[in-house]
């Protein structure tokens, strides 16, 4: 009795699959025809500097840590953003004081590569950031005991 089932069962497999091949495909036939994207659709988040106060709020606002600041010596900063991290929720642009400086487009996010090794090379530059930021805190500290001392001898 227990062949019999599994005979039954193979067969059935084997005539659901060979009706398959005669229906409409449950698939989309994205290369050939583009798809379809509500108008809600929540894409890249796109940065323009020009705008940017650099307060970086957006940073602090971002679920999954897609966005980071890095900052030279001389106080300029600068806005990394990893793509493949990111959710798309939109919570960066909500919180910009700045209209315009963060918007979010409707175009997708492109696959990464394995040549783009966007993780690993994402956390290099979060050490990066963190490293350089850690160090203009330093040199402004130093600065300003340095300052503190000069108009402590002035006096």
């Amino acid at each position: 009795m227990v062949l019999g089932s599994k005979i039954y069962k193979k067969m059935k497999a084997f005539f659901e699959a060979l009706g398959n091949l005669f229906r409409k495909p449950a698939t989309v036939k994205y290369p050939f025809e583009p798809t379809y994207k509500p108008d809600d659709y929540r894409g890249l988040i796109v940065h323009n500097p020009d705008l940017c106060i650099w307060c970086r709020r957006c940073e602090m606002a971002c679920p999954p840590g897609s966005i980071i600041f890095s900052q030279a010596m001389d106080s300029k900063q600068t806005y990394h953003y990893n793509r493949a991290l990111c959710i798309y929720c939109g919570e960066c642009v909500r919180v910009c004081p700045k209209e315009g400086a963060l918007i979010q487009t409707a175009e997708p996010g492109k696959p990464a590569t394995k040549e783009e090794n966007i993780n690993n090379n994402w956390k290099v530059t979060v050490d990066h950031a963190l490293k350089s930021r850690a160090a203009f805190a330093a040199e402004k500290k130093k600065q300003a005991a340095a300052k503190a001392s000069e108009e402590g001898k002035t006096e």
